[in-house]
């Protein structure tokens, strides 16, 4: 019985140190950023370079407005790609690029700061899901945000850099 309440509790531990991602019921902002080039195309996490069937990300200008990214990962059983769609848009907060996702069919948005390094590089940094408040309007999310957003606690530790993809 010990050895299981330890297990429990170390994965537990995990959990909360490897957090989840911020969700919310509202967006940051509406959609009014226009489309940013730099963002678009096939992305590779930088530590799936090398793997021989590595996730990536594709994303496409949906409109002036708006960016499709569809997420494929590999699964080993099936021994194909597995594809998730997403609808996304970028909200400015001074000098902060911040992506807000949302899974196609779902009312949730994720949240994340992107930040854009040049043509073949860019930063994505999960905002964390240990913040406990939730927003039932984006002008109260944006005040919150511009508050802490330069804080360190305020995103995942596990920042994701995404290298340009060459064919």
């Amino acid at each position: 019985m010990k050895k299981i309440l330890s297990y429990l509790s170390i994965l537990g531990v995990a959990v909360v140190l490897w957090g989840c991602p911020y969700k919310s019921t509202v967006p940051l902002s509406a959609a009014t950023e226009k489309v940013n080039k730099q963002a678009l195309g096939k992305w590779l996490p930088k530590t799936e370079l090398g793997k021989a069937s590595p996730s990536y990300y594709v994303i496409e200008k949906r409109d002036s407005l708006h960016y499709d990214i569809e997420h494929f990962q590999f699964n080993d059983n099936d021994q194909e790609y597995t594809r998730k769609q997403y609808i996304a848009w970028t909200t400015r907060i001074d000098n902060l690029l911040f992506m807000n996702v949302q899974e196609q069919a779902s009312k949730e948005f994720y949240l994340h700061r992107l930040d854009i390094m040049g043509d073949d590089l860019m930063i994505l940094y999960q905002v964390t899901g240990n913040i406990d408040e939730k927003f039932d309007n984006s002008d109260k999310m944006r005040e919150f945000f511009q508050q802490y957003m330069k804080l360190s606690f305020f995103y995942n530790t596990d920042e994701v850099e995404l290298i340009r993809k060459k064919d």
